[in-house]
């Protein structure tokens, strides 16, 4: 199960169900490039236990970005007492989706552009109300709600379709999930794999891909719950100066140490992503605009209060920060909001740095 790959390593995660897949659209493996944040967030070594029976020794051994170890859901659990697969979950295996684990419940779970629907998928080829999948006594029923370009099961375009295990749904031209039925481990294996996959592999906080496709569901969320969400974007100040005063791992050490204050201090239901270089964002759900401030303030200084040992040298940095919430937007837009907090980053930096800006 582990073998040479030409560049960088990938954890497969194949799909112990039944039915075969059709030629098109989707592959037989969900591949998710994460080797080395598997072994550094620990993760790997959860995986390598649920997977009893396959040899991972050397994975995280010389050569790791060279080597596949693809885990089949079949396999997991060995010698452990069985767990009943009671979770009905859907896998993204194409799309902006790929590798999202979402778990359907006793509730309607729509999906379509509009960002009212549960699941808001952002692709000019699906509807606004695209489908409907349904609990009913005997299993999950699927509809397609009139769309233009159709809801397809296992390659064939359907109206209703009761869904069984195994079975490939394409939303649209572009779009596919896979609906499958796992026990508890399995599901938390998946999750474990997907939040390997979007995660900054030196800061722990989530990518850039992670941020932008979250942010949208966060508005749809905010939508369906009459609530706020507030958006900070925080840059920290000089920090070429930094680098090229102390070196890049010392850059390097001072990004993960403020990545590592910053969970300190955020909710679970808050999202915190690298947006680039030493630019971070952090999602604040059910936060209005005087909330989103008061939380950038005490951001600001508890990262002004650091002292980050690099070597023989102790660094010292600050933030600017711009901060902007729903409400202040024309339009519900996660590009919209994004501009705001953006502007007025820049406002902090132009007026001085090391201040947080919430107002134009």
């Amino acid at each position: 199960c582990v073998q040479k790959a030409p560049t960088s390593c990938y954890v497969d995660a194949t799909l112990g169900t039944q039915g075969p897949w059709p030629k098109s659209p989707a592959p037989q493996q969900l591949r998710f490039p994460t080797s080395r944040r598997l072994v550094r967030h620990g993760r790997f070594e959860k995986i390598q236990e649920m997977a009893s029976g396959r040899d991972f020794s050397d994975f995280s051994g010389s050569g790791a970005d060279e080597r596949t170890a693809v885990v089949n859901l079949s396999d997991l659990g060995g010698a452990r007492s069985p767990k009943q697969a009671d979770r009905h979950l859907l896998l993204g295996v194409r799309g902006s989706q790929l590798g999202q684990v979402l778990r359907l419940t006793s509730r309607p779970f729509r999906i379509g552009r509009s960002q009212e629907m549960e699941l808001w998928l952002n692709d000019s080829g699906i509807s606004r109300k695209h489908a409907e999948i349904l609990p009913t006594p005997e299993g999950y029923l699927i509809s397609d709600l009139e769309s233009a370009n159709g809801t397809f099961v296992q390659g064939e375009r359907i109206k209703r379709h009761l869904l069984n295990d195994g079975d490939v749904i394409q939303f649209g031209p572009a779009v596919v999930f896979r609906y499958s039925l796992a026990d508890e481990d399995q599901e938390e294996m998946l999750r474990q794999l997907y939040s390997a996959s979007v995660t900054d592999p030196l800061t722990g906080a989530r990518n850039r891909d992670y941020f932008e496709s979250h942010m949208n569901a966060e508005l749809s969320y905010a939508r369906r719950h009459r609530a706020d969400v507030s958006l900070l974007m925080f840059d920290l100040d000089h920090f070429k100066l930094v680098n090229d005063t102390y070196g890049h791992p010392a850059g390097d050490a001072v990004l993960v140490e403020v990545a590592q204050a910053v969970r300190e201090m955020i909710r679970s239901e808050d999202v915190f992503a690298r947006y680039g270089g030493e630019e971070f964002a952090v999602i604040l759900r059910d936060i209005d605009l005087e909330g989103g401030a008061l939380a950038a303030e005490r951001l600001r200084k508890k990262l002004a209060d650091l002292n980050i040992q690099t070597g023989e040298h102790t660094v010292k940095i600050t933030v600017s920060i711009g901060c902007a919430t729903l409400a202040e937007c024309k339009e519900p837009l996660g590009t919209e909001l994004i501009a705001i907090a953006d502007r007025r980053l820049y406002g902090a930096k132009h007026g001085g740095r090391d201040r947080v800006v919430s107002a134009d």
